[in-house]
């Protein structure tokens, strides 16, 4: 079982869904892959935390109303692992990007905080969030049905992003594929860690980072979404690594699931 004692800097960690109704999504994402839950037994803290075989795997909160207010939709966040929080918000604006959030101390139930985070954004518009363990490490348990397994960024400047990504994090950005304007893949000591969008990113939606989660049964999982108020956008199909959809949850929030061959340590 691929299980995370802690996370390598540069390494995406963490995910969660900000979202308007979270009893439905906890309802919803329990169906489609099976979640259990965990909540602050104090009541101090208003984010539900999603189990897979004992360990965190993703979080889900209300979305703030000043997120509403901008128009944002619900969504999914990917916080990548940095050592110094403070350091690397010191770093984005250097780098083309743009710091959304100065670093912060995200709490946890009890006096001490959880970690440090830092909202941020690329160049090209993508919004990401870091992460530097103090309390919590982030995803217990990743690369298998119901957890976290990849996170790329759709945008319509690859060159842009994999120069900005290169530079705050020590990715390397290669070709995904022999296509001259194809994805990028971004590897980290040889390690493939994120990449950009296999797919172009359609007019009129911004760049964006999105989240591939992992199921036993594509297929299966897509049908149960779409009989619990989700909307399959791309149904079922093969790729080298195994299968793939893309679906919206009820309240829009886009994921892809992904089943694969063989399952990453």
């Amino acid at each position: 079982m691929p299980i995370r004692e802690s996370h390598r800097a540069g390494t995406p960690s963490w995910i969660d869904l900000a979202t308007t109704d979270v009893e439905s999504a906890l309802d919803f994402y329990a169906a489609v892959l099976g979640w259990d839950y965990e909540r602050d037994p104090t009541g101090e803290i208003n984010y539900v935390m999603a189990v897979v075989d004992g360990r965190p795997a993703a979080g889900v909160f209300d979305m703030p109303p000043e997120m509403v207010s901008e128009g944002v939709p619900p969504c999914w966040n990917v916080y990548i692992t940095v050592d110094d929080a403070d350091g690397f918000a010191g770093q984005v604006a250097a780098a083309g990007g743009a710091v959304m959030r100065p670093a912060i101390d995200v709490p946890e139930p009890g006096p001490n905080a959880a970690g440090r985070m830092v909202i941020a954004a690329d160049p090209t518009g993508a919004v990401f969030c870091t992460w530097t363990p103090l309390g919590a490490i982030g995803a217990g348990i990743v690369n298998a049905p119901g957890a976290f397994t990849w996170a790329e960024v759709s945008t319509h400047d690859n060159d842009a992003a994999a120069s900005f990504y290169s530079e705050v994090f020590g990715w390397k950005a290669g070709a995904m594929d022999e296509a001259p304007d194809g994805p990028v893949l971004f590897t980290l000591d040889g390690a493939p860690v994120a990449s950009t969008s296999m797919a172009p990113l359609p007019a009129g939606v911004p760049p964006h980072w999105r989240v591939s989660l992992g199921t036993a049964d594509v297929d299966a999982a897509c049908a149960t979404a779409a009989t619990n108020g989700g909307n399959v956008i791309v149904p079922p199909f093969d790729f080298g690594p195994g299968r793939a959809a893309t679906v919206a949850d009820p309240a829009s929030a886009v994921f892809d699931l992904v089943t694969l061959t063989d399952w990453p340590a």
